[in-house]
């Protein structure tokens, strides 16, 4: 197969050097003074709990985020890289997590999509890349996606034959060195052995390779040597064949933590809130669990796991394939987010800046946006109601910000907290909250908290989906831990601890 690289480096030989990077947040340091060398022809794994850094790490090597301090050079570069066009010219390529696919695309234009988007298909002198060549369904054979015909359109693909498509472009763009973000999340166990097969190619061609991932029997079967990142920092670098996943999972979680200030429970009914059996939607499959009235409940998980498949299925933003759901012991069918919020269920997005609230509305806009007609009469909006009960929503949710400010302007705790209100301005029975903390400093958090423990306190039901073990285990009255789709296990947080489920949910626990 023709693949595309320049590498000056030999195998063995440093391919990048990160010397004292950092880079910090408004209060977060995702990452602290971190060093790390990857070298060609070897595979690095990067591996962390969830917040280690580990993606952020990523994105610095690929360009994408800036350091607030130190630097990252590429061996043949003449400077450290600073964005991702110098990165790209370095010759590192980076493979998210979500696959950049076209989905107007044919499958062979997205083989070739770095090469069309050079722009040397519209000049009449240069040679048009044929997508549909002998060489096209080569690079499709060495993925796992022979099958496919060159001429299908993109959009037809599932989530593993999409990533797969994306991975497929290691074969046709130039790099010295390729960076898989979370790559297999959405893969099959066949699917994995094309991935291995590809690695195995990068590596005799002198690729350096950094796999970041937390499934821990991946992680073992393809790297090399293994980095592992906690709180931001490096806390050591070993060799794979001289460590196991055990070693891996200690240094990753440190010092086990029970849970803290968890609310006492308020159970109000002696019937639950939420009744679901045997769910199947999405990654979900065969979920049942129960959610009572005054009890929040967590759902862990890692990446792929199934844990928002099950969230935006009980809120109607998924149509569920089988299963059940009862809310009050009444069986209900929620084939829209609509047909929940008139069941009195709200669901706030784990992607607030895609769905959370409208870019180019206001907070008061934003806010009252779920609740309208209550602020109307016969059809129309009364603008003295509207105000005068979002500025209470403001205070009440300590927004910083008036009522006509822009909410893509503010910070992502406060885009947060307006997120919440307007939900919570319908008065749900039961509420799912998807990451509710995701990418917000530590004063949000603690209002975010603050916000549940009342819901909590008014006898709702509450379901809290995150992959931080620490924040369910003083939050939450009962946590599912999720792993391949189904629950794996529960567990009660008063005799739990972050390394009880993280290890359930590791896959390598299978």
């Amino acid at each position: 197969m023709t693949r595309s690289t320049e590498s000056p480096t030999q195998p063995g030989q440093v391919a990048f050097t990160a010397v004292g990077v950092k880079k910090h947040y408004p209060g977060v340091k995702a990452l602290d003074g971190v060093d790390l060398e990857g070298y060609a022809g070897s595979v690095l794994g990067v591996c962390g709990a969830n917040g280690a850094g580990k993606s952020t790490f990523a994105k610095l090597l690929a360009g994408v985020e800036t350091p607030t301090d130190g630097e990252i050079t590429v061996a043949g570069y003449p400077h450290a890289v600073r964005n991702a066009a110098e990165a790209e010219q370095a010759g590192v390529l980076m493979m998210h997590q979500e696959p950049l696919i076209i989905d107007d695309f044919t499958v062979g234009e997205n083989v070739w999509l770095y090469k069309l988007r050079e722009g040397k298909d519209i000049r009449p002198w240069a040679t048009k890349t044929d997508t549909n060549s002998a060489q096209t369904r080569e690079v499709l054979h060495g993925v796992g996606l022979g099958h496919l015909s060159t001429r299908q359109l993109a959009r037809d693909l599932g989530p593993g034959q999409r990533q797969m498509l994306s991975l497929s472009r290691a074969a046709v763009a130039t790099h010295k060195i390729m960076i898989l973000d979370e790559t297999t999340a959405s893969t099959s166990e066949e699917h994995f052995n094309d991935i291995l097969e590809l690695v195995d190619r990068e590596k005799k061609a002198g690729t350096s390779i950094i796999f970041v991932s937390h499934r821990l029997n991946e992680v073992f079967a393809m790297c090399d040597r293994i980095a592992v990142l906690r709180n931001g920092k490096l806390v050591k670098v070993l060799n794979a064949a001289d460590s196991n996943p055990d070693e891996i999972t200690t240094l990753m979680i440190g010092q086990a933590l029970k849970a803290l200030d968890r609310p006492p429970r308020v159970q109000t009914s002696s019937a639950p809130v939420l009744e679901v059996r045997d769910l199947v939607g999405g990654t979900a499959r065969g979920v049942s669990f129960d959610v009572n009235h005054g009890e929040i409940v967590g759902l862990y998980g890692l990446v792929g796991s199934g844990r928002s498949s099950v969230a935006r299925t009980i809120t109607g933003q998924r149509k569920a394939a089988s299963g059940s759901i009862k809310l009050d012991g009444t069986e209900i069918s929620l084939p829209t987010p609509g047909s929940a919020v008139s069941k009195h269920i709200a669901y706030v997005t784990e992607d607030r800046r895609l769905e959370g609230f409208v870019k180019d509305f206001d907070n008061g806009e934003n806010m009252s946006l779920v609740v309208l007609p209550k602020m109307s009469r016969i059809g129309v909006v009364r603008p003295a109601v509207e105000r005068k009960r979002v500025r209470e929503l403001i205070g009440e949710y300590q927004v910083k910000g008036g009522t006509s400010t822009y909410t893509r302007t503010l910070s992502g705790g406060n885009q947060q907290k307006v997120v919440v209100a307007k939900w919570l301005e319908t008065d749900p029975d039961f509420v799912v909250l998807d990451e509710p903390t995701k990418g917000i400093d530590v004063g949000a958090r603690a209002n975010i908290y603050e916000i549940i423990h009342r819901l909590a306190g008014r006898g709702k039901g509450v379901l809290v989906v995150s992959s931080e073990a620490e924040e369910l285990l003083s939050l939450c009255h009962r946590i599912l831990v999720m792993r391949n789709g189904v629950i794996a296990a529960e567990f009660d947080p008063e005799e739990a601890d972050t390394d009880d489920l993280i290890r359930t949910a590791l896959t390598h626990t299978d």
